[in-house]
């Protein structure tokens, strides 16, 4: 029997133990990779911030309009403001065309609706004094008897149809308590109106000291027939009133190329002014044009003039398509390579005078993948001067996640 050396029982003990060692040290290291490449994968997606790309559209030059050669003019829409005028625009006397204010004042302060007559006005000896002092002086007047009873419906019409100079005055009082404390009314609301050429100093416009400026007019005479009792009231060719009887309207232009109010006026100091308002049909779209002509020669010549000023706005709208459905409007690059391009989803379109400008301006979102086709990402907005409009933004393709290797070697 042969003996075994100790040494010789711990040589294959010494060999096992590294090779176990380098083995687990093996599969640490493969854990661990792993984990750190699982990890990686897992972290999140970075968002992807948008580039936004639009471009305001372009519309056609302005229309030439066969503006009168003297005083000064302006023209413009219900909703569009004034779009043009023509000659100096400065404050000047304008007449008749003043009780367009008192009318506009008075509903404010003494609201009716369509259909209804309002409270009644007792006629008192001050109103046939005013009477007695208009017709005098050669203002236009309506009859009034003291003690008559006349409901403020029908002073209205007084005032506006055949522009009676006493009933504006009457009126004031009623309303406001005074001549004086409806002037003060008056010259907030031109304020408030942005009437800058605009000052009230009585409530008829018999004055030489009321004044404004055509633009002026527009604006008021914008803000005045959007009151359906007062487009109501312009648009009469006649009406039966208490003591006067029955009264005209003075502007003979009514129901000529669909005009529809508003006032006449005419003084030695104002000369021939007219206010107009007319409802057009402009390729299916309604459009109440406004505009105004002061300084003429006279009365008949301001409206006269007004005839082809109304039919030459016509050719001054169009259609501008600002944004098309699928319409690129920015676009995010993909961190992984490629683009989702961000499309609008529905058509932006205005009715414009021609020269208006219409801006574009796009917010997008910034995202995360996956996101779906269509899948709205922000908003386009369409600006015409006051008018904004908007539609979603959506992505024109799928964003699809990026690869694993993408995840786990890149960033």
């Amino acid at each position: 029997m042969r003996l075994v050396k100790p040494s010789e029982l711990e040589k294959p003990k010494s060999k096992a133990k590294p090779l176990k060692f380098l083995k687990r040290l093996l599969s640490v290291g493969i854990i661990l990779a792993l984990v750190a490449e699982l990890l990686l994968y897992m972290r999140p997606l970075p968002n992807i911030q948008p580039v936004v790309n639009v471009k305001n559209p372009t519309t056609d030059s302005a229309v030439p309009l066969p503006w009168p050669a003297y005083g000064q003019s302006a023209i413009g829409a219900q909703g569009y403001g004034v779009l043009a005028t023509n000659g100096e625009q400065k404050s000047a006397p304008i007449a008749s065309t003043a009780k367009v204010m008192t009318a506009y004042a008075v509903l404010k302060q003494k609201p009716l609706s369509i259909g209804q007559q309002g409270p009644m006005i007792t006629i008192n000896d001050q109103d046939v004094l005013i009477y007695n002092d208009y017709y005098s002086k050669g203002g236009s007047v309506a009859k009034v008897v003291a003690g008559e009873k006349i409901s403020e419906y029908q002073a209205l019409q007084a005032l506006m149809l055949p522009s009676a100079n006493n009933f504006a005055a009457t009126l004031a009082n009623w309303a406001f308590g005074s001549v004086d404390k409806y002037i003060a009314y008056a010259n907030s609301q031109a304020k408030e109106l942005g009437l800058k050429d605009t000052h009230i100093s009585d409530a008829s416009g018999f004055s030489p000291e009321t004044l404004s400026s055509a633009r002026d007019l527009v604006v008021l005479g914008e803000a005045a027939i959007k009151n359906p009792v007062i487009a109501e009231v312009v648009n009469q060719k006649q009406a039966d009133i208490p003591e006067a009887g029955t009264v005209h309207n003075i502007n003979w232009l009514l129901g000529t190329d669909y005009v529809n109010g508003i006032k006449t006026g005419n003084t030695e100091e104002a000369l021939g002014c007219f206010l107009f308002s007319s409802e057009r049909n402009i390729g299916g779209q309604k459009v109440t044009v406004v505009g105004a002509i002061m300084g003429a020669p006279d009365l008949t010549k301001a409206v006269s003039d007004a005839r082809p000023l109304i039919e030459a706005s016509d050719q001054g709208f169009e259609n501008v398509a600002a944004v098309k459905a699928g319409q690129a409007v920015g676009y995010y690059n993909l961190p992984w390579g490629g683009r989702a391009e961000a499309v609008a989803k529905n058509d932006l379109s205005f009715f414009v005078w021609r020269g208006q400008k219409v801006s574009l301006s796009a917010q997008l979102n910034s995202i995360k993948a996956p996101r779906d086709k269509g899948a709205v990402v922000g908003s386009i907005y369409a600006k015409l001067d006051e008018n904004p409009a908007k539609a979603d933004v959506g992505l024109s393709q799928p964003l699809q996640k990026p690869s694993w290797k993408w995840r786990v070697f890149s960033r």
